[in-house]
C-alpha cells in the first residue's frame, strides 16, 4: 500500500530543474536580452542611467590591462576601473596565474576550524608594508565592512569609558552598511534608513579644518575630564571631491586624537594600495593612525577583498581573550583564493614598480591637465588629486546652457550640472573611447582613476579628448547629449526661446 501511494504522488518540485541559463549561455547573451533580464531582475532604474550615458550598449567581449574590447570592435580605455578597484589593470596575468595555482592545487577556501596559512601570510605582508605598530589584520569582503570592523573595535575599547560618539568629516564616504552609513554624508544616502549609529551619536566637522575639529572635541567634554568621542575617521584624500587636505593636516589630526584619547581611523579604501604613489596616502606625511582600512585594489581586480589593520595592542584590548576573540567575524572573511590573490597583488605592486609608475604617471597626468586648465580657464577651474587619483572641477556656465536646454520635466537628471557632467562623460566614451566617472555628491567634478600600468599615450588619449570637447564648448556637448536622449530623458529637450 505504501509503495502504491508513493507511486501516485507527483514528483517533488525540487527534482525538476528550473529553466536556468548555463554559464556559456550567460556569456553569449546579446545586450538586448541581457538588458531585459537586468531590468526584470536586478535594477531597472540603474539600467536607465546606464542608457543615458550610452553604456547600456557597451558589450565587453574581453578586458585586458587598461582596455575594454567590445564586440563591435571598439577598444575603450578604462579610466574609471570600477572606481578604483582594478588598480593592476583588468585580468592581470599574475593574478590569473595565482587563481590558477589555487585551482590546480585544490587550495581550501573556507577554513573556519583551523588557522589559514594564506591569511597568516597576507597579514604578515601587510605588516611589512605598513608602519609600526600596524601589524594585525582582520579581512573583509568590502571597504564598508572594513570600516565596520574598525568602528566595532573602537567601540569595544572606548564604550566602557562612557564614550558614545564618532567624529567624521562632512562630505565623507565610508560605505552604505548600517554603521558606516551614519558616517557617510557625501551623498544623500541616509534618508529612509534606521542608521546603525544614530545621528545624535555622530559629530560632523569640515574636512581639512583642524581648528574646527579641535573645537568639536572641546565641545564634547564630559564631567570626568575626558570627552565623548570614541574614534575619528577620515579619508586621507576625500574621495567624492578628490580633495587633498592641507600639508600637515593628517599629522595634526592624529596628534589631536592621541591627546584626547580618541582612536584614529584612516579610510584608505579608495586611495590606498598604491594609487597615490605611496602604498597609503597617509604615507605622504609623517603620521600613523590607530587603524587603517583597505579594499578595492587589494583584491587584484578579481576578488572581493578588504582589510582592517591595527596594532596588536589595540586588538588585544578589544578581543584579547578566548571568550571574546571571535566577537567580530564574517562568513567570507579571508577566503583562501582571495588571500592568495591579495598576496600576489602586493608582490606585483613592488616587483613591477607599479606604485612608482602611479607616482610618475600621476605627475604626467597632472601636468597635462594643468596645461588644459591654462588653455580653458573659464571651463576648467581646478585640477585635484594625487598620483593616479585625479579630477577636474568644471565651470559649466549653467545660465548659458539653460537658454538652450530645458530640464524642468527631466525625471532623472534633476539639475543642469548632472546633464552637463553626463554630457562630457558620454562624449568621452562615444567620440574618444574613454570611460570616466562622476559622483552624485560632486556633479561638477570629473574623476580619472586609471590602472597603475597606464602609459603616457593612454593619458594623451584622455586629455586630447577633453581638449576637443572643451574646444567645441560644453553647450555643444550638452545639446548633443540631450538630443541623443530626447525620448528617454526629456519631454521638452529644446530651448525655452526656440
Amino acid at each position: 500500500m505504501a509503495t502504491q501511494i508513493r507511486e501516485e504522488l507527483p514528483s517533488p518540485s525540487f527534482m525538476v530543474k528550473p529553466q536556468l541559463l548555463s554559464l556559456d549561455e550567460a556569456l553569449a547573451l546579446d545586450m538586448g536580452r541581457a538588458n531585459r533580464l537586468y531590468a526584470d531582475h536586478v535594477n531597472r532604474h540603474m539600467l536607465q542611467i546606464f542608457g543615458i550615458l550610452g553604456l547600456d550598449r557597451m558589450d565587453v567581449q574581453a578586458a585586458e590591462g587598461t582596455t575594454l574590447h567590445l564586440t563591435d570592435g571598439r577598444r575603450v580605455l578604462d579610466f574609471s576601473t570600477g572606481m578604483g578597484v582594478v588598480g593592476l589593470g583588468h585580468n592581470h596575468p599574475r593574478i590569473i596565474a595565482a587563481e590558477r595555482t589555487c585551482h590546480e592545487r585544490r587550495v581550501i577556501d573556507c577554513a573556519k576550524l583551523s588557522p589559514s596559512k594564506l591569511q597568516a601570510a597576507l597579514a604578515h605582508n601587510l605588516a611589512q608594508i605598513l608602519p609600526d605598530p600596524l601589524d594585525t589584520s582582520f579581512f573583509t569582503t568590502s571597504g564598508a565592512e572594513a570600516n565596520e570592523a574598525a568602528m566595532k573595535l573602537a567601540e569595544r575599547i572606548q564604550t566602557p569609558k562612557g564614550k558614545h560618539k564618532f567624529l567624521c568629516m562632512r562630505g565623507a564616504f565610508h560605505g552604505k552598511t548600517h554603521g558606516a552609513l551614519a558616517l557617510t554624508t557625501a551623498t544623500d544616502v541616509q534618508q529612509g534608513f534606521l542608521l546603525g549609529v544614530p545621528r545624535e551619536h555622530v559629530v560632523y566637522v569640515p574636512y581639512g579644518d583642524i581648528d574646527a575639529m579641535r573645537a568639536a572635541v572641546a565641545a564634547e567634554a564630559m564631567g570626568n575630564g575626558g570627552n565623548s568621542i570614541i574614534a575619528a575617521i577620515i579619508e586621507p584624500i576625500r574621495g567624492t571631491a578628490c580633495e587633498v587636505p592641507p600639508p600637515g593636516y593628517l599629522a595634526a589630526f592624529a596628534q589631536l586624537c592621541r591627546e584626547n584619547d580618541i582612536l584614529s581611523i584612516f579610510d584608505e579604501v579608495k586611495v590606498g594600495t598604491g594609487r597615490t604613489g605611496r602604498f597609503c596616502a597617509f604615507m605622504h606625511e609623517n603620521v600613523v593612525p590607530d587603524m587603517v582600512t583597505l579594499a578595492k585594489t587589494l583584491g587584484g581586480g578579481k576578488c572581493a577583498m578588504g582589510a582592517m589593520v591595527t596594532s596588536r595592542a589595540l586588538f588585544e584590548r578589544a578581543y584579547g581573550n578566548r571568550n571574546d576573540c571571535n566577537l567580530h567575524s564574517s562568513t567570507f572573511s579571508g577566503l583562501g583564493e582571495s588571500c592568495a590573490v591579495a598576496i600576489e597583488t602586493l608582490n606585483t605592486l613592488y616587483d613591477d614598480g607599479l606604485i612608482d609608475n602611479a607616482a610618475e604617471m600621476g605627475r604626467y597626468l597632472e601636468g597635462r591637465l594643468e596645461a588644459l586648465k591654462a588653455r580653458y580657464p573659464r571651463t576648467l577651474i581646478d585640477v585635484r588629486g594625487r598620483g593616479l587619483f585625479r579630477a577636474i572641477r568644471l565651470n559649466f556656465r549653467e545660465d548659458l546652457v539653460a537658454k538652450l536646454i530645458d530640464v524642468s520635466n527631466n525625471p532623472i537628471f534633476l539639475t543642469y550640472q548632472t546633464v552637463l557632467i553626463g554630457a562630457v562623460a558620454r562624449q568621452l566614451y562615444d567620440r574618444h573611447n574613454v570611460i570616466v566617472h562622476f559622483q552624485p555628491g560632486a556633479r561638477d567634478i570629473l574623476h580619472f582613476m586609471p590602472p597603475f600600468i597606464v602609459t603616457r599615450a593612454e593619458i594623451d588619449q584622455l586629455v586630447d579628448g577633453l581638449d576637443e570637447i572643451f574646444d567645441r564648448g560644453i553647450a555643444d556637448s550638452a545639446l548633443r547629449f540631450v538630443i541623443e536622449n530626447a525620448r528617454r530623458v526629456l519631454s521638452r529637450p529644446f530651448a525655452k526661446d526656440r
